[in-house]
């Protein structure tokens, strides 16, 4: 590193990014009428792009490779990610086109969620655009699968230079295609769904045994208020219960905070069990806000939550 040149990126994701406008209601509206919101707020949102925000909350040195349109949602997008200090070098423009936005609908009574979603109409990056320099140089790549094919490029420039990569297999969203990337995974974490559909079982220990055979360093299974379960490739099974959260606010987020918070403690060096207390414990804090982002931990208030 050169003198005055900043420190390489730590966690590099590739994802979407979007905004989020989050209401209250008390119920999800079934048909046509008014619904009356009781709170809300608008934030950056989107799987990687939230877990970036909360790995760099903690400490860690990170940064989004994505386009957006160059609308007004991809300027509050740019705008979100640097409040919360996630370098936006490799966050393109372009114009003429619209950035994707969700309306996340919460349920008063318990935190649950309804997103309502539209997709931008930007450019997909293509594996030439991919900037292959400050990929080699990066510890961690998280990725869940958007801006496919250039996501397994990704993967494999990393892997090549001895970086670790970290997949997101979210809820509803297994593919087939996936099975091209999986090998070149080292932090496997999916949600419960996405694993009953890649295994075809509803048993965990079946489950885990099926995203083992990848060869990851640890694969794990979130599932909300149930915990997290995990093997690692020593063979060692553990469960992580989730914290309680009094009141759950909105449970938006909670994941990509998960995994955020994981991929921070794991590039520090953190045991497998210590990443998932942590992550659970990042989780639950933002359970207690309004939002994807709305209560992001310090590292000290998260291992106060531990203590």
């Amino acid at each position: 590193m050169s003198a005055g040149s900043s420190p390489p990126l730590e966690i590099l994701g590739l994802g979407m990014s979007m905004m989020d406008s989050i209401q209250v209601v008390d119920a999800f509206p079934e048909g046509t009428g008014v619904t009356e919101v009781f709170d809300s707020a608008m934030m950056g949102g989107g799987p990687v792009p939230t877990a970036l925000c909360a790995a760099s909350r903690l400490g860690a040195r990170a940064g989004i490779i994505d386009r957006v349109g160059s609308d007004w949602a991809g300027d509050l997008i740019r705008h979100d990610y640097r409040v919360h200090g996630v370098s936006t070098e490799y966050l393109q423009l372009e114009p003429g086109c619209r950035s994707s936005f969700g309306t996340v609908l919460v349920r008063r009574s318990d935190g649950e969620r309804h997103i309502i979603f539209r997709a931008g109409n930007f450019t997909p990056l293509s594996t030439e655009e991919l900037p292959r320099e400050i990929l080699e140089q990066c510890s961690i790549l998280h990725l869940n699968g958007r801006h496919w094919p250039a996501c397994v490029e990704a993967a494999c420039v990393v892997r090549e230079s001895g970086g670790r990569v970290s997949f997101d297999g979210g809820a509803h969203r297994y593919d087939d295609k996936f099975l091209e990337l999986l090998p070149m995974v080292d932090i496997l974490v999916v949600a419960a769904d996405f694993t009953a559909k890649l295994s075809g079982s509803d048993n965990r220990d079946d489950q885990l045994k099926a995203l083992s055979k990848w060869g990851a360093s640890v694969a794990g299974i979130t599932d909300g208020a149930e915990g997290s379960w995990f093997l690692t490739g020593e063979g060692e099974r553990f469960h992580q219960p989730a914290f309680p959260v009094d009141p759950v606010i909105d449970t938006t987020g909670c994941g990509d905070v998960f995994h955020g918070a994981f991929l921070f403690a794991a590039n520090r060096g953190d045991s497998w069990e210590d990443c998932a207390a942590l992550a659970s414990a990042a989780a639950a804090c933002n359970a207690g806000a309004l939002g994807g982002r709305g209560h992001l931990p310090a590292i000290s208030e998260a291992e106060r939550y531990l203590a």
